[in-house]
């Protein structure tokens, strides 16, 4: 009887212990499924699952895109456009990144070009492609299965933006270099707000910010175009209507002479080389006092288009043009090269930073 039961009751363990053993592995193969993603909510409130792991990131727009290389280069998986003569200040690496395209503007981006990526995440914040959650619900089905993540559209704001670069840098695990960028940018506004708070009215630098080739176009003050002369207790003195968009309305040579500004800020190379030798502009006072300034803007504009994070800098520059002396103890040099180093990954020679920071004109 022994020797019948022995066998019948190794039969009946194996049979036991096999199931078990299949379950276990089951369970490891589980385990390992969730923790190759997460959930997560974006700044719209939808639920997301996404990847655990984010190595590679597509922004639909430059300031999204910006803020990614900013905080995060090394996942950026392309850029929307490139003006390669003014992206020279920059690494290789991230130089040579596809251009990608994307929606913004006046443009439209292709799904395919995207998707050929094979981004883990798709990052949609301010765009101009109608409202937020209508973009992204048209992203969200053209994309399939590469989640789309909102973010809010004040990361174009100066002001405004930590909240986004904050809730980007958890996102993509650089929470670190978020919170540098979020104490730098801090370090200026709580400065720069210190010391033009209290500048009467009537003592208020009057500025002119020219676009285009001929200086007239301009933007209004409450425009995120301008923003940094409001920023930077500026008058602009530009009195017509605000656009959206892209702004720049047209205005007469007549009209910048009746405002006739202190300060001309710019960001076209072409007006700021040819101003002070054109008689129509003689007059102005800005002229005059030789007060005509050509915004830095390698690899990214620093006080306009495109707008995002790095307006920061632009920020800093454009109160030393306004109040230099409110604003004497600010060392644009070395913030360039801080800011350079930490947030645009490149470090700059000593003849770099002497071409940004005092553009020579054309003989």
């Amino acid at each position: 009887m022994n020797r019948i039961m022995f066998p019948i009751c190794a039969i009946v363990l194996l049979l036991v212990v096999i199931p078990i053993s299949g379950c276990a592995d089951q369970t490891e193969l589980s385990v390992t499924q969730q923790t190759d993603v997460v959930q997560t909510m974006d700044m719209l409130g939808r639920n997301l699952t996404i990847s655990s792991e984010i190595d590679c990131v597509v922004a639909t727009s430059p300031p999204s895109t910006i803020l990614v290389y900013m905080i995060a280069p090394e996942k950026l998986g392309g850029w929307n456009f490139v003006k390669t003569y003014n992206h020279t200040l920059m690494n290789e690496d991230y130089f040579s990144l596809p251009v990608i395209g994307g929606w913004f503007g006046t443009q439209t981006g292709n799904y395919e070009t995207v998707i050929g990526i094979e981004p883990d995440i798709v990052i949609e914040g301010y765009t101009t492609d109608g409202q937020l959650n209508e973009a992204i619900q048209r992203r969200q089905e053209s994309f399939g299965s590469i989640p789309v993540v909102a973010i809010d559209g004040s990361i174009i704001f100066v002001e405004d933006s930590d909240p986004t670069i904050k809730y980007v840098g958890k996102l993509l695990g650089c929470e670190d270099q978020a919170e540098a960028l979020i104490a730098f940018r801090s370090s200026i506004l709580n400065d720069i707000d210190i010391k033009v708070s209290d500048i009467p009215e009537e003592e208020k630098v009057r500025v002119y910010y020219a676009k285009g080739p001929g200086g007239l176009k301009t933007d209004p003050s409450g425009s995120q175009h301008s923003q940094v002369i409001d920023i930077c207790g500026g008058i602009n003195v530009a009195d017509c209507p605000l656009t959206p968009g892209s702004g720049m309305i047209e205005v007469s040579i007549e009209q910048v002479m009746d405002w006739n500004p202190e300060v001309i800020m710019t960001s076209n190379t072409q007006f700021y080389e040819s101003v002070c030798s054109d008689s129509l502009w003689a007059s102005v006072d800005a002229v005059v006092n030789e007060r005509v300034y050509l915004s830095p803007q390698n690899p990214f504009c620093w006080i306009d288009l495109p707008q995002g994070p790095h307006l920061i800098i632009g920020t800093a520059w454009t109160a030393t043009v306004l109040y230099p002396e409110l604003f004497e103890d600010m060392d644009m040099e070395q913030l360039t090269r801080d800011f350079y180093s930490q947030f645009l990954h490149y470090e700059l020679t000593d003849e770099e930073l002497n071409n940004l920071l005092c553009p020579e004109l054309e003989s």
